[in-house]
């Protein structure tokens, strides 16, 4: 197969066999372009099946085939060509292993799994449930004179500052590096992306991001969210403000995976998702 670089110039093509097809945070371009510069993301397009891989810590992986035409036969035929070679293939949705699972042995990634909100609940905060995060609330609205922003060409620059600064006393994860990477490219194409966020300053200066999209007709997706913690409550507020302010137009949100860690899997459990949308592994 010929195989070609993933960049910001690759957009149309792909959306070609990803816009509106999946409510799983990786199978969007802007995820792969994301990480397309920490983890080498390629791609290739043959008989309407697009195939994409990548390079993390030095282990080639694939995700899962895409049939243009939702076409079953043509999936299993990817996934055989995918496995002559050796590849692994992650990020496989639910509805391509209920076929996928007669075929091969398929195995489910809990660590991987998306987390799924109504946005109503993270923009209202309605009920007993949420009380621990309306409080943390409330006192930042006491303590801080704070704004909200929406983002745009006026405060890109400012969202950039933030991150390397943000990045700075975290430089020895290596995936917060490579996310950097990706978040620099994120902010130079925000608007061909189709891009929304919003965020939270105290007195003029950023303590909180988050930049998401529209995923499909009914739901977003937050593909970033950073704050500082010295500022408590920062992360409920920026949770809160982008869920009201920048996505009103759908019912749900996506606020991806927990990569298997157990504090962000608290964190997002006590949000009390509807759902969680299960991926698996071949």
């Amino acid at each position: 197969m010929n195989w070609k670089k993933l960049t910001i110039d690759s957009r149309d093509e792909l959306q070609e066999f990803l816009k509106n097809r999946f409510e799983t945070s990786d199978m969007n371009f802007t995820n792969l372009f994301l990480w397309s510069f920490s983890e080498n993301i390629q791609y290739s397009i043959y008989d309407d099946v697009l195939y994409i891989k990548g390079f993390y810590e030095g282990n080639e992986y694939y995700f899962s085939p895409v049939s243009k035409f939702d076409d079953k036969e043509n999936i299993v035929k990817a996934v055989e060509k995918i496995k002559e070679n050796g590849g692994k293939i992650v990020f496989i949705p639910e509805s391509y292993e209920k076929f996928l699972k007669d075929v091969y042995p398929i195995k489910e990634e809990r660590d991987s799994f998306d987390y799924i909100y109504l946005q109503e609940d993270l923009a209202e905060l309605k009920g007993r449930k949420f009380s621990s995060k309306k409080n943390k609330i409330n006192k930042f609205k006491k303590t801080y004179n704070f704004t909200y922003e929406k983002i745009s060409k006026e405060n890109i620059e400012e969202i950039r500052i933030f991150q390397r600064e943000w990045t700075e006393n975290r430089k020895e994860d290596s995936i917060i590096i490579s996310e950097t990477m990706g978040i620099e490219e994120l902010l130079n194409n925000y608007e061909n992306l189709g891009l929304r966020g919003g965020i939270i300053k105290v007195d003029k200066k950023i303590v909180a991001y988050a930049i998401g999209e529209k995923l499909t007709a009914d739901m977003g997706v937050i593909h970033i969210e950073k704050g500082i913690f010295d500022y408590q409550g920062s992360y409920q507020m920026i949770n809160m403000y982008v869920a009201k302010e920048e996505f009103s137009d759908v019912q749900y949100i996506n606020r991806e995976d927990d990569f298997g860690s157990l504090g962000l899997r608290e964190a997002k459990l006590s949000y009390q998702p509807i759902k969680l949308i299960k991926k698996y592994s071949i």
